[in-house]
């Protein structure tokens, strides 16, 4: 990856992949501070230099993720764009500045989230990219494994043939757990961001697009969730966290009723 393309200088990338003034300007404290809070593992960037449009893929386990990820793609050549849980773009300050940076809001429980679907495709229809997490929220998993995913993701894919781009990001959740105010910043952290490889989700023959759509989010939960096993050198749980049996779901907006197991 060459400086300028990283830092995305004028002419150094192609105008889908231009992060835009407010980005450009921001990076310039937020890269070295963030490399000054952790040490921070880049692997694979080079599988994010694909030409045309893709859908990034991630595992979310906590409140810096968004950061992480962002250099991450920013590094990359990548413009950060992602599909952002609306409440933050009601924010002050924050708020404008993520629709300035063009990032998408999905609205929860509210019968809008084909919306944020139809954004996503008008950024790939342009050869854009954007990075998505499958879970739809932090992961609930008590060891921060991987969640079953909600199917947007894959939806998206298949409506638009952009390739996935899976990746795992492995001790965001040790820098700054999930409920606490502030990251822990002693001892220093170390954070690993590994690129998997680049797929095109098809369906099989005779597959209707609902059981398409449940076995490839699976499959790619079950990539992402290999690539985290990898790097934590530790096994995964047979079967992903269920967070549908969960009484709230915050990725919904609302409060359900439990799940009562059968017998």
């Amino acid at each position: 990856m060459s400086f300028a393309r990283s830092w995305d200088l004028p002419g150094a990338r192609p105008p889908a992949r231009r992060a835009g003034l407010v980005i450009s300007l921001a990076q310039v404290p937020l890269r070295p501070l963030i490399r000054a809070l952790v040490r921070l593992r880049i692997e694979n960037a080079h599988r994010l230099d694909i030409a045309g449009p893709m859908v990034i893929a991630g595992n979310h386990t906590g409140p810096f993720d968004a950061l992480a990820y962002g250099y991450l793609l920013q590094f990359s050549g990548v413009p950060p764009r992602f599909l952002a849980k609306h409440s933050l773009f009601e924010v002050p300050v924050l708020g404008p500045l993520l629709r300035r940076t063009r990032q998408i809001p999905v609205h929860r429980g509210a019968g809008r989230g084909g919306d944020a679907l139809a954004a996503a495709e008008r950024e790939l229809s342009a050869d854009g990219s954007v990075m998505v997490f499958p879970e739809g929220t932090y992961t609930r998993d008590p060891a921060g494994w991987p969640m079953r995913a909600r199917l947007g993701t894959v939806r998206l894919t298949l409506r638009t043939g952009a390739p996935i781009v899976p990746v795992a990001c492995v001790g965001s959740r040790e820098f700054w757990p999930v409920g606490a105010v502030f990251p822990r910043l002693v001892p220093r952290r170390t954070i690993i961001l590994h690129v998997g490889e680049p797929y095109v989700p098809q369906p099989r023959p005779g597959e209707t697009q609902h059981d398409a759509e449940i076995r490839l989010t699976a499959e790619l939960m079950d990539t992402i969730t290999e690539l985290i096993a990898a790097l934590r050198g530790d096994q995964p749980p047979p079967t992903p966290y269920d967070p549908t049996m969960d009484a709230f779901r915050p990725e919904d907006g609302m409060r359900r009723p439990r799940k009562e197991s059968r017998r």
